[in-house]
């Protein structure tokens, strides 16, 4: 077994566990050499949209979250899991478009701010588990970038 999947184990068991309440994001880069088969990484990715979509499900909004807003991102979370699902069961250039639409979606969340650091745009967050969405949607459609996205699915989900 190589290190790094002992040391995704450990931190797997040490979540559920609740043993250990922090876990540095450096960690998660182990990740990106685990992730270069797109078709792994996609499953993986698909595991972390549902296991998001299952943590929105009979859950009260954030408090900084609007609840009618709160439902519009569990509508999306929840259809997004499913055309996931029905592409990795049977992809096509059907599927594939699908996918994108509903990244253009989950991507529209979010906003841009006028201000830039270093040159790029700075995004205002207003769902953390539509972001997670929206990163596995990424890795799906961009298997070239999967082990980037699949890190970001992970850090995103983890944080």
């Amino acid at each position: 077994m190589k290190p790094q999947v002992r040391k995704w184990i450990a931190i797997a068991t040490a979540l559920r566990e609740k043993t250990d309440t922090y876990f540095s994001i450096t960690r998660l880069t182990s990740l990106k050499n685990l992730c270069k088969e797109p078709a792994v990484v996609d499953e993986f990715t698909f595991y972390l949209a549902k296991c998001t979509a299952a943590n929105t499900q009979d859950t009260h909004p954030p408090e900084y979250t609007n609840p009618q807003d709160w439902q519009c991102y569990r509508k999306l979370i929840i259809e997004a899991v499913a055309l996931m699902q029905k592409y990795l069961r049977e992809p096509s250039e059907k599927s594939l478009f699908t996918l994108r639409e509903m990244r253009q979606k989950a991507e529209t969340v979010q906003t841009y701010m006028d201000k830039e650091v270093w040159g790029h745009p700075i995004r205002k967050i207003h769902s953390r588990e539509v972001l997670v969405i929206e990163d596995a949607l990424r890795c799906m459609l961009a298997p070239h970038a999967a082990p980037f996205w699949a890190y970001q699915t992970a850090r995103d989900y983890t944080e």
